[in-house]
């Protein structure tokens, strides 16, 4: 594991916080900084943690930054990351509430809450087909995928679609080998 200063950690995921869209699109980001531009995690170690953070309650990204940083830095790492995560959308939120408040039935601020609308939906498209780039492998995956999705827009429980989708997976993936992190495997 590098050694990883809480100020890097901090100005890294204020930086994530400020830059990138919250919910389900985040975790691609993560990915490219994290994994992909800094190396602090393998991926094996950010799609463990990402699993992990998709079945427990809460909100997925701050578990996730959290995560993260207890991976890095242990207790103090995962305060930091996830006050620093957190910061840019509590002030902005904080500033868009007040300017809502105060001129929310301005015309030029209806549209603009219209236009951020449609940028959101192309964030979030952008980061599925990234994650799905970098999870998803084989006819079995696509599969899995595309039937979990049409399960979804067909507004199926969310619950019976994660059981769905483990059972199916357990079918599919029958007799794969999950790939091993490297330095993990027999011998070591």
């Amino acid at each position: 594991m590098p050694d990883i200063s809480l100020r890097k950690l901090f100005l890294a995921f204020l930086r994530l916080g400020a830059t990138a869209y919250g919910g389900p699109a985040m975790m691609a980001y993560f990915r490219q900084e994290c994994v992909g531009k800094r190396h602090w995690l393998t991926e094996v170690e950010f799609k463990e943690g990402m699993a992990l953070c998709q079945v427990i309650p809460g909100a997925t990204m701050m578990q996730m930054a959290t995560y993260m940083g207890y991976r890095l830095r242990g207790l103090s790492g995962a305060a930091v990351a996830a006050v620093a995560f957190v910061l840019p959308a509590f002030l902005l939120m904080t500033g868009l509430s007040a300017a809502y408040f105060a001129f929310g039935e301005l015309a030029l601020v209806k549209a603009l809450f219209r236009g951020l609308a449609a940028i959101v939906v192309a964030i979030i498209l952008n980061a599925c087909v990234s994650l799905a780039r970098a999870a998803v492998h084989g006819w079995p995956g696509v599969l899995l995928m595309a039937l979990a999705f049409a399960a979804l827009a067909l507004r199926v429980n969310l619950v019976l679609v994660l059981l769905g989708a483990a059972l199916l997976a357990l079918a599919l993936f029958r007799g794969e080998q999950a790939p091993v992190p490297p330095g993990k495997g027999p011998g070591r």
